[in-house]
């Protein structure tokens, strides 16, 4: 019976995410849900839009710059990946919002264990982002419903990625996070768990967990910078950041 309950919550949500609507939190339904049933439904919701043609593009990481909590990770798909300069539709999204972010983009597999040194030497490359979140849970209770409801991606807005090398260290990269002409927000890579490096490792050992590899070609977000803003009709908002130039996202 649980697994077919966990199934049903997963084809809630997966409606949620079809049609733009918040649904009642998964906790709210089905209180005795844990970490574990959270990634089971969102790997249900992802796999019913990779049954329909969409491919995996990457991940995203939640929470790496709150130290008392642990990580979380969603799933980004190809429709979820869009270059600078992007409009995106406001209709298809609940209650959007925005966030500055480092975007690593793997270039050869990172096996779980891999140490820091392992991937600051590795063929990787660093990129301007821009997270787009959506909550479409109503009454979400936290870690949990995050989770379930693929960690509150909509979309991942990328600039031109660079080497590795050319942008360490990646901790002293700064960024502003503007909305039309006001400074929202502004941070350091030393904000994403000290070191984002390390956030990396974290995930190739949370995904090895999980029977899944970090693999080349991957799109990683690395988590917020800025923290998140809300939306408003018709914005256009540039994250500028060092070493790296900006990456912008307007909404229609």
């Amino acid at each position: 019976m649980e697994d077919l309950e966990l199934e049903d919550l997963a084809v809630m949500l997966a409606g949620a995410w079809e049609r733009a609507e918040a649904v009642t939190a998964p906790s709210r339904l089905r209180p005795n849900t844990g970490l574990h049933d959270a990634y089971r439904i969102q790997e249900l919701v992802v796999g019913s839009r990779l049954a329909a043609g969409r491919r995996l593009a990457g991940w995203k990481m939640g929470l790496t710059s709150s130290p008392d909590a642990e990580p979380i990770v969603g799933t980004l798909l190809d429709d979820m990946v869009v270059g600078t300069g992007a409009e995106l539709d406001r209709a298809t999204m609940v209650a959007p919002l925005v966030e500055a972010e480092l975007v690593f983009v793997v270039g050869e597999t990172i096996p779980a264990g891999a140490s820091l040194d392992d991937i600051a030497a590795g063929d990787h490359r660093v990129a301007a982002g821009i997270e787009v979140i959506d909550y479409r849970t109503l009454d979400s209770d936290g870690v949990v419903d995050w989770v379930a409801d693929n960690s509150t991606v909509a979309y991942a807005v990328i600039g031109r990625p660079r080497p590795l090398a050319e942008v360490m260290p990646l901790t002293e990269v700064g960024v502003e996070l503007r909305g039309g002409d006001e400074v929202l927000a502004a941070g350091t890579g030393s904000l994403v768990m000290g070191e984002p490096l390390r956030a990396i490792a974290w995930l190739a050992e949370h995904l090895s967990g999980r029977g899944l590899l970090l693999e080349a070609g991957a799109v990683v977000l690395t988590g917020s910078l800025t923290g998140h803003h809300q939306v408003a009709p018709g914005g256009r908002y540039v994250a500028v950041f060092d070493r790296l130039g900006d990456v912008t996202v307007a909404f229609t």
